[in-house]
């Protein structure tokens, strides 16, 4: 190997300021590497497919650039110690210090990790060569950590929005109660997002954005989104009602009371039809407010023991019979006084069809006037037969029709 020009002592001083000024870069640079956040994820076990591979290869690379810069440094402190030992070297010092400043003095395999000098097939490097490269390679190490930090934190913000909605619908369960329902949909969702975060930070650059498996993740993320924001609502749903039972409790009294009192009316309408309609064919009157009232002692015992999807369930059920209470009490009521009220019209149509017989010069007529009586006879009898009624009228009318027709007196 031929020997570098000598340098003079002045070159030589300039070349050790320079290398220790590059020395102090690499230094600060390898400092920073080794504190680096993506460290921590290139050293995360089990990384597999794209990631575990550009793991293996950033870790051998960030051994060579260790192993070269620990040479680099041994070298530095030989060259150092070596111009301290006179301050006007010889040119046999010079000639010495010139070969390990500019000759390739370093031997560097395929792999970039430093080798024994006794080792075929190495490359050579002159301290400033390998200074260069050392400072190319850890800002390129530099450069490819942030990227598996940045992905490693993009999927903990990916999956960490969803682990905190998780986390708050836990607290506003844990607040509940001891109504199981909703904690074991939780568990049952931080189970399967725990699933998908372990098997996404095994190969975080794969499902990150345009990786292989970003879609799949996405999916998976979106599906159990869409799950949380179901249980979130039913969680919501129970909340409310524990909020909000005192008032629909006593909206629910009030409904009962409304019942009792719709149901008295009722049977105070079907009493009055009973006495003076004939074979009403109306219902038994019904008595709901007894088993409301019970019904409503029970949901609040319910209330007291905290067991909201029950509390849900049976106090829906109970509004729904109280509505369909009042409506029945009331339909009966309707029912009843119908009977009354047609009853009423069918002696309005008689009367009216008396007068049109007078002015046609009927009133006197025998076959007329018995139909009359009939017809007046059911309606004005207690209690009172309507269809009988009804035919006998509709029988009259006919038969003054008739008569008008024929215009005979």
């Amino acid at each position: 190997m031929t020997a570098p020009a000598p340098l003079s002592r002045d070159e030589v001083d300039v070349a050790i300021v320079a290398l220790g000024a590059a020395h102090d870069r690499i230094s600060a640079a390898m400092y920073a590497l080794d504190n680096h956040p993506g460290l921590a994820a290139v050293r995360v076990p089990g990384l597999t497919g794209r990631t575990g591979r550009y793991a293996a290869d950033l870790t051998a690379h960030i051994d060579a650039l260790w192993s070269r810069f620990n040479a680099l440094g041994a070298v530095l402190d030989q060259v150092r110690t070596l111009r301290a030992q006179r301050s006007r070297p010889g040119n046999e010092e010079l000639a010495e210090l010139t070969w390990l400043l500019r000759a390739p003095v370093v031997p560097v395999g395929a792999n970039g990790m430093v080798l024994d000098d006794a080792t075929p097939g190495a490359v050579r490097l002159p301290l400033m060569e390998l200074a260069r490269q050392l400072e190319a390679g850890s800002a390129d190490a530099t450069d490819r950590l942030s990227v598996l930090d940045e992905v490693g934190s993009a999927l903990v913000v990916r999956c960490g929005q969803l682990n905190e909605a998780l986390a708050r619908l836990r607290t506003a369960v844990d607040a509940l109660g001891p109504d199981g329902a909703p904690a074991a949909a939780l568990d049952r969702l931080d189970e399967r997002l725990a699933d998908a975060y372990r098997e996404a930070s095994g190969d975080p650059l794969a499902v990150a954005p345009g990786g292989p498996g970003a879609g799949a993740l996405d999916t998976r993320l979106r599906e159990l989104a869409a799950e949380t924001a179901t249980v979130a609502g039913e969680i919501d749903a129970l909340v409310g009602l524990r909020d909000g039972y005192p008032r629909r409790a006593e909206r629910l009294r009030t409904a009962v009371v409304e019942v009792e009192a719709g149901e008295e009316a009722a049977a105070r309408a079907c009493a009055a039809a009973g006495e003076k309609i004939a074979n009403t064919g109306l219902p038994a009157v019904p008595d709901a407010a007894p088993a409301l009232r019970a019904q409503l002692a029970q949901l609040d015992q319910i209330y007291r023991e905290r067991r909201w999807s029950r509390l849900a369930d049976e106090l829906a059920a109970a509004e729904r019979a109280a509505v369909a209470a009042v409506e029945r009490a009331a339909g009966l009521r309707d029912a009843a006084d119908g009977l009354l009220g047609r009853r009423a019209e069918l002696r309005g149509r008689l009367g009216a069809y008396r007068a049109k017989a007078a002015r046609l010069g009927f009133a006197e007529h025998t076959e007329l006037s018995r139909r009359h009586r009939a017809a007046e006879d059911l309606l004005y009898s207690s209690p009172c037969d309507l269809p009988a009624a009804t035919r006998a009228l509709s029988a009259y009318q006919r038969y003054l029709n008739d008569l008008s027709e024929r215009g005979t007196t």
